[in-house]
């Protein structure tokens, strides 16, 4: 029923956008940038579909994060029951021993004081329960009141802004090595078949190949810490330091699949030499900097059958090609509503990647190709974790440095095309 009313939202939005679209006379571009922000929300779940196709397996489902929080809600909770516990009693035995007995022949004299009924009634039943000669004496906005004895609450989860992560790993031929560097193999051209007369001599003809050396680059990062945070955070610190780790390894990557100079990093797609002097320049007639949708469809031609190709835009250049149209009249983005269907463009599948350029004069803002012939991840095995307490053991500062050792580089050109839009 939810995904029902999620399809309704979209179908509603879609609709409404090409309806302005159509609008023969003032386009409200306002509006179209509201219509594509809500679209825009829906585009991760369309994003994981395609990810899903690419790669041929399910998507990690979040069930187990769900129950893992909830488990260490309950945990946090009844630690905190049974840290407050201990401050009463604590608190209990400061009043006994500070309290001025003048007017008390016994110990427990303080028991018959106001301020200690007005405590003990206020931690077991909460401030309705007291008498308003009570309430004035115990208040929770004045420090020497009571208010230092009301504690304040953390959430247990920490708030985390989205990083946008490009996918090209997901797309992209992985291979991993144990080793220092790999030699790659590639052919660039096969034999020449030729026709020959009866008892004629046929000529010789072979494949050419050549070789690349892939050398893993380390990425790397160090966290300090004091210790005093490890000991005393509500949050497992080293926990959250691994998790944001993973992270910038993440986003670091998929950055330099992008737009790597090769120099100690990936090499990216939108850098390389052959695959930017065969990019498509932009509609020749049209306004510069600007995505047409004639350059979406002539850029498909520009690959040899036979690919398996996907496009590839960063969020912001979807938004302008929502709204194009081909020759027939009908829109180059298609929503895949109907079962377990992605979202096409010109009848492929695409991908966004936040690292591609946004639409500019000269801007090669979308790629289209495949992705798996066309450009290879290399990973060496295993990562390595040091914890160092020693460097700064003066300071009380643990350093956490992370390292990992990755490469990509466009080892077939031909399979991967740019668009450049027109100057």
């Amino acid at each position: 029923m939810a995904d029902e009313q999620t399809n309704k939202e979209v179908m509603s939005a879609i609709t409404e956008l090409r309806s302005e679209v159509e609008k023969k006379g003032f386009v409200d571009k306002d509006k179209i940038e509201r219509l594509n922000t809500v679209l825009d929300t829906f585009e991760e779940k369309n994003q994981k579909l395609t990810v899903v196709e690419q790669q041929a397996k399910n998507l990690e489902a979040a069930v187990n994060e769900l129950k893992e929080a909830r488990l260490e809600a309950k945990e946090s909770d009844d630690k905190r029951q049974a840290e407050l516990k201990a401050q009463i009693t604590d608190l209990e035995a400061e009043i006994a021993r500070g309290i001025n007995y003048k007017n008390s022949e016994t110990p427990d004299g303080y028991k018959q004081l106001d301020e200690y009924k007005a405590l003990n009634t206020f931690c077991k039943e909460g401030d309705r329960a007291l008498s308003p000669e009570l309430k004035v004496l115990l208040r929770t906005d004045t420090a020497v009141d009571g208010g230092v004895l009301v504690p304040s609450e953390l959430d247990n989860m920490i708030i985390k802004k989205i990083i946008e992560i490009d996918p090209i790993r997901a797309i992209s031929r992985v291979r991993t090595i144990s080793g220092k560097s790999m030699e790659m193999a590639i052919r660039n051209t096969i034999p020449t078949a030729t026709y020959e007369g009866e008892a004629e001599t046929g000529a010789d003809s072979a494949s050419t190949y050549q070789s690349e050396t892939v050398t893993p680059y380390r990425q790397t990062h160090t966290t300090p810490i004091t210790k005093d945070m490890l000991m005393d955070s509500a949050f497992d610190m080293e926990s959250e330091i691994a998790s944001d780790a993973g992270e910038a390894f993440a986003f670091g990557e998929g950055n330099g699949f992008v737009a790597g100079t090769g120099f100690k990093q990936p090499a990216g797609f939108t850098v390389n030499a052959t695959v930017v002097a065969a990019a498509r320049v932009g509609n020749a007639s049209g306004t510069a900097g600007k995505i047409y949708e004639d350059d979406i469809i002539a850029l498909t031609g520009d690959l040899k059958v036979g690919y398996n190709p996907v496009y590839v835009m960063n969020r912001r250049s979807l938004a302008a090609i929502r709204v194009l149209k081909s020759t027939t009249g009908s829109f180059l983005w298609q929503p895949g509503l109907n079962g377990p269907v992605a979202n096409t463009l010109n009848g492929f599948p695409y991908v966004l990647a936040n690292s591609m350029p946004d639409e500019a004069s000269q801007a090669l803002a979308v790629a289209f190709g495949d992705f798996r012939r066309g450009y290879t991840i290399v990973d060496r095995t295993g990562m390595s974790v040091i914890r160092d307490e020693l460097t700064l053991k003066k300071f009380a500062i643990v350093e956490f440095t992370m390292n990992r050792w990755n490469t990509g580089l466009v080892v077939l050109p031909e399979a991967i095309k740019l668009l450049k839009l027109k100057a």
